[in-house]
């Protein structure tokens, strides 16, 4: 039986995010990826949760790895992929799949949550991969990602069908490479090939000779010493400049960064840490807000606050504490000098904060009064207001190496200390204290803590939030770490003349003052309210023992085992009453019996609170002293019945004591599980309020699915009518324009764009303010009448000497209003199949022409001839053409012709009654060859539903009778 190889064993998860135009890219990425079987690949696809996925078979095509659709908890295995399913968001925890509900809004499954995730579970085992996709889910994903040691990878712009996703990914900042689905796929399958050497290499015995090189050569350029970061952490950053340049072992990557100074630089950028974000942790925020307001209530008008931001980064954290800042000095309506020192060693990061603008992705989670206060929006950024920035000084800062700011009332050091070893965070712990103000705060990050680390330095304020207080105490005695060699020589070369002096003999005083210390006075500690000691006066190795291992410097797990409770005892006391004190201890000494006496006093000092001074009382017991005591009781029996008795009173003492201990402890008990239900109770009634409205968002999220499903098959329907309808307007052989109701031309045919010399810039403009070769009267009045009537109707026109026929359509959708017209522009008396005869003369006098006994002729509302039959151009010695497009008034002599126009315009006014309309009347006309003669004419109008179309007129010779 083979045992498994060390990529099943350990092996890399790969997650892939993608959403709109995300198949392409993944088909391309898997194909690559067909043979690579020492990784774990989750897809999490954007997908509808109400509708089933056939991702999984069309994905199945591409790659010989197995896919399986995760619809329930899932422990993976190399080799394979795992598609989730529709409606569920998926997590990794302890190396497995963890499915939970989707959320009502926001996409589906969320690919920041599993890559957060990837993050928190696998660490530098998390690969993440961003493909095609609209908005910007899976960027802070990828941050967690880069931040915890893993890879990051995104799509190109170039390749990727929807560049949102992508492009949110790569504006964070933490993508290290950017590539199509192909070259990203290669670069995944090189990267696991050579780092699983890399990481065999690294744990050589040549290791840490090759990190001091390291270390070194980084110091030698950028002056900056790596060495106190934690190992893993140095591994992870050397791992990955490995991968890039394709090396297998230590020693040729130390030999690469001894000859290229570039490559230093590289790994210098790489090694530094810079993942914060505006009021990153509400929670921490709400509480530092509180612990403002109380610094700004205790200063006074015009005083000054000054604040320290080591580890700044892009500067969002010192940018939220000044907001804080300034909304606290707002409420009190206080002016104040607050100064806010933000530091780094990244230059980059730092000039990024100089400038203060930051995108959208960056902002989403500031509350939105803040930014409407606070930042300004220009061209898609957030620039931050002139007032908060003008408060924050950034400068380059080495916070373990250069000396630190001075009387500070807080600093906020967030999320650094975990990257650097122990020992490099206890000197960090005490740069802290020394610049900070007694009883000033230290802001650290939820996975970071000083009272584990310095409990004599920093007492706990708020577990939950990480904010600690300065204890008062004396001030760090490490010189060399907070102080600058130039101070430090000047202090060492002031010390000198004192160390001559003490070289000389000492005072008779001095002798004295010695030998009560050593001799006289009993050995003590100082210890804090918790126990912890801060100092040691004498000899305590009797009553204390110091176990190997880390060391540990509370006084109730360093006393004897028979003297802790009586420690405890007297401590709990004297914090009641300020002093306590034991009756005698006996015991026995190797060379001598002996009794103890312990005291506990408070010390009293405006300087130092809650600190007590716990004395060792030593008395020796020898033997005269227990014979006189014999001889005194009597006989043996009654001393033994005195000494039974002294003990019984001393253990009922301790006894009385722990009861009171206990008391006390049972008090607080019941107080915090009171605190515990009143919390318990509003967290079921937020519940409740949260499940209410999750069932709601969901009902929304399924009617929008619904809809959002109907609106796609719509999409497809009209986009296929839409290409239906291009296609016939390209191929149909008449004039057509098609316009809204707000009378804007939409459409056009080919044949109407030649007709009238149509481009795509008269598209969405109205149709009577566009010039034409063609005069159509009313056509406002005609085109709004159509709409309103919902009724078909023609116009005569006359395109030079063509005469055409305007047909106005309207058309709508079922059972809606009228939403546009038709206009078609054909020969006279042509019809489409199921229209009416309409009211162009030009289709009907035709028929009638054959008919009529009289000389005819139309013209429209302007008097312009349309249409004369046979006997009219016999009567007046024309031919058709020459009339056709004249105006009527040229049959007419003087003075008649002049006054034609006036009269015509009056009548179409409504200003003359026109009393021979309809009758017959002899009035004199003009022939062709300019000769008056006098004909009977009877006048007929022409009506349209909104205007006078026009006039039809009967001619006779003036000697012929007839009746009407």
């Amino acid at each position: 039986m083979t045992s498994p190889s060390p990529a099943e064993l350990d092996p890399y998860w790969i997650g892939i995010g993608a959403s709109a135009g995300g198949l392409d890219a993944l088909k391309e990425l898997l194909a690559e990826l067909n043979d690579a079987n020492d990784a774990i690949y989750i897809i999490a696809q954007h997908l509808d949760p109400k509708h089933p996925t056939i991702l999984q078979d069309l994905l199945s095509r591409i790659t010989h790895l197995p896919i399986t659709l995760v619809e329930q908890d899932t422990v993976p295995r190399p080799g394979n992929i795992y598609l989730i399913a529709p409606g569920h968001n998926a997590s990794v925890r302890d190396q497995s799949i963890c499915l939970t509900p989707a959320a009502v809004v926001g996409p589906k499954p969320s690919i920041t949550d599993l890559f957060t995730s990837m993050a928190s579970d696998v660490a530098e085992k998390a690969i993440g991969v961003i493909l095609s996709g609209t908005g910007s889910d899976g960027a802070q994903g990828m941050i967690a990602i880069k931040a915890a040691g893993g890879i990051t990878l995104a799509q190109d712009e170039t390749s990727a069908k929807y560049s949102g996703m992508p492009r949110a990914a790569r504006e964070t900042g933490f993508v290290d490479l950017v590539l199509s689905p192909r070259d990203i796929a290669r670069e995944i399958r090189q990267f696991i090939h050579l780092n699983g050497k890399h990481r065999e290499t690294l744990s050589t015995p040549k290791m840490r000779s090759n990190l001091e090189k390291i270390f070194q050569r980084l110091l030698d350029q950028t002056g900056y010493d790596f060495s106190g970061y934690k190992l893993k952490t140095v591994q992870r950053r050397i791992q990955r400049r490995m991968a890039v340049h394709k090396l297998i072992t230590l020693d040729d990557y130390v030999t690469l960064l001894m000859a290229s100074s570039t490559e230093v630089e590289e790994l210098f950028k790489d090694m530094l840490i810079s993942v914060t974000a505006f009021f990153r942790d509400p929670d921490a925020f709400a509480a530092l807000a509180e612990i403002i307001d109380e610094m700004v209530d205790r200063c006074e008008a015009h005083g000054s606050l000054r604040v320290w931001v080591p580890g700044c980064a892009n500067g969002e954290e010192a940018y939220s504490i000044c907001i804080l800042l300034q909304q606290a000095a707002a409420r009190t309506r206080k002016e104040l000098n607050l100064q806010l020192f933000a530091t780094d060693i990244d230059e980059h990061a730092l000039s990024l904060a100089r400038r203060g603008i930051y995108s959208a992705n960056q902002i989403k989670d500031v509350n939105s009064d803040i930014l409407k206060h606070y930042f300004q929006e220009k061209d898609g950024q957030y620039h931050i207001s002139k007032r908060i920035r003008d408060q924050v000084v950034f400068a380059r800062q080495n916070l373990i190496m250069d000396p630190p700011f001075s009387h500070l009332d807080l600093i906020s050091c967030r999320n650094v200390l975990i990257y650097f070893n122990l020992e490099t965070q206890q000197k960090i712990l005490q740069t802290f204290h020394f610049a900070l103000k007694p009883q000033s705060h230290l802001f650290l990050g939820k996975s970071e803590s000083a009272s584990n680390i310095a409990a004599e330095l920093f007492e706990q304020r708020d577990k939950h939030c990480q904010i600690f207080r300065r204890r008062t105490i004396a001030a760090s005695q490490r010189a060399d770490h907070i102080s600058s060699a130039n101070r430090l020589m000047q202090s060492l070369n002031s010390a000198e003349p004192a160390l001559l002096a003490d070289e000389s003999e000492p005072s008779l005083e001095q002798l004295l003052e010695q030998l009560l210390l050593d001799k006289m006075v009993p050995a003590a500690l100082v210890v804090d309210s918790q126990g912890h000691i801060l100092h040691i006066r004498g000899q305590v190795s009797d009553y204390l023992t110091f176990p190997q291992g880390r060391i540990d410097t509370s006084v109730f797990n360093l006393a004897r085992d028979d003297l802790k409770i009586d420690v405890r005892s007297l401590l709990q006391r004297a914090k009641r009453e300020g002093h306590a004190a034991s009756q005698a201890l006996f015991y026995q000494r190797p060379e001598r019996p002996c009794s103890l006496f312990l005291r506990v006093q408070q010390l009293n000092s405006s300087q130092h609170d809650d600190l007590f001074v716990l004395a060792f009382i030593d008395v020796d017991l020898d033997s005269q002293v227990q014979r006189l005591a014999g001889s005194l009781a009597g006989d043996s029996a009654a001393a033994s019945h005195e000494q039974l008795t002294q003990e019984v009173a001393m253990f009922r003492e301790r006894l009385q004591s722990s009861i009171q201990d206990l008391e006390t402890t049972n008090e607080e008990l019941q107080s915090t599980n009171e605190e515990l239900q009143s919390a318990n109770e509003e967290l079921q009634s937020a519940n409740e309020e949260l499940q209410t409205a999750n069932e709601e968002l969901q009902s929304t999220n399924e009617e929008i699915s619904t809809v959002n499903q109907e609106l796609e098959i719509k999409s497809f329907e009209l986009e296929q009518v839409n290409n239906d309808l291009e296609k016939m307007l390209l191929s149909v052989d008449a004039a057509i324009l098609f316009l809204d109701n707000r009378l804007r031309l939409q459409r056009y045919t080919r044949k109407a764009a030649e007709l009238f010399g149509l481009g795509p810039e008269d598209l969405r403009q109205t149709v009577t303010s566009m010039g034409y070769a063609v005069d159509i009267p009313h056509l406002r009045q005609e085109l709004l009448a159509v709409i309103e009537q919902e009724s078909e109707t023609c116009l005569p026109l006359q395109l030079e000497s063509t005469p055409l026929q305007l047909r106005l359509v309207p058309y709508k959708a079922d059972g809606d209003p009228v939403v546009g017209v038709m206009m078609f522009f054909e020969p006279p008396g042509k019809t489409m199949e199921g229209a009416c005869i309409c009211a162009d003369p030009g289709s009907w006098l035709q028929i009638f022409n054959q008919h009529c006994p009289h000389a005819l002729v139309s013209c429209d509302s302007q008097g312009l001839i349309r249409f004369v039959n046979d006997s009219f151009c016999q009567m007046f010695a024309y031919e058709r053409p020459d009339l056709l497009g004249q105006n009527i008034d040229r049959l007419m002599p003087e003075p008649y012709r002049s006054q034609h126009d006036t009269y015509l315009k009056a009548f179409l006014r409504g200003e003359s009654q026109g009393n021979v309309i309809g009758q017959w009347r002899t009035v004199t006309a003009l022939h062709r060859d300019n000769r008056r003669f006098m004909v009977a004419v009877c006048v007929y109008p022409l009506e349209s539903a909104i205007r006078q179309a026009g006039f039809i007129a009967l001619f006779n010779p003036a000697t012929v009778s007839f009746h009407a």
